[in-house]
Parts: C-alpha cells; structure tokens; sequence
C-alpha cells in the first residue's frame, strides 16, 4: 500500500502539471483509499502483536481503551471502504447504462 500510494503521489504531480481536473480527483480518491488501508493495517497488526504471548515485541502492553479503539478504528474504516466501494459500483452501473 505504501508503494501503490508513492505510485499515486507521482501520478498526480503529473497530473497537475497537464491539469486534468477528472483524472486528478480520481487520483484523490485513489490516495485517500489507500491511506485508509494503511491506517486499517496498521491498526489491525497493532492489536494482534497485543494479543500475542507475552515477551513478543508490545504483545500486553496496551491498556483496555487502546484495543478498543484500534479495533473500533479498523472497523469503521471497513465500513467507510464497503460504503465507498458500493457507491463507486452504483455509480459505474449508472454510467455503463446511460
């Protein structure tokens, strides 16, 4: 992802510089999806090194509320892709019939 996020970063400095208006705001979501996986990732391998055997890098060294909110977090940015990923759908199934 963060690979695919530096790809996106270059494409749309290029895009700037030939200003396609479209093209750059479908860039735009591109990124901001991208950086959502990441925060997802990133929260999900949080909480499974805390449920990991004692000894094993931070695994138990979280208090309670910090679990809470990095599964909570990882949960609502799935949400957020789901809500995302459907309405890109309908709007893609409107378009083609059209």
């Amino acid at each position: 992802s963060l690979r695919v996020l530096l790809l996106l970063k270059r494409k749309l400095k290029k895009q700037e510089r030939a200003e396609g208006g479209s093209r750059r705001s479908h860039l735009n979501r591109e990124i901001r999806a991208e950086l959502l996986s990441i925060l997802s990732s990133m929260a999900d391998i949080s909480n499974a090194i805390h449920w990991m055997p004692p000894g094993f890098l931070w695994a138990g060294c979280f208090p309670s509320w910090l679990v809470g909110l990095l599964g909570t977090t990882s949960s609502l940015i799935g949400l957020i892709q789901m809500n995302t990923s459907s309405s890109e759908l309908s709007d893609s199934t409107v378009m083609s019939s059209q």
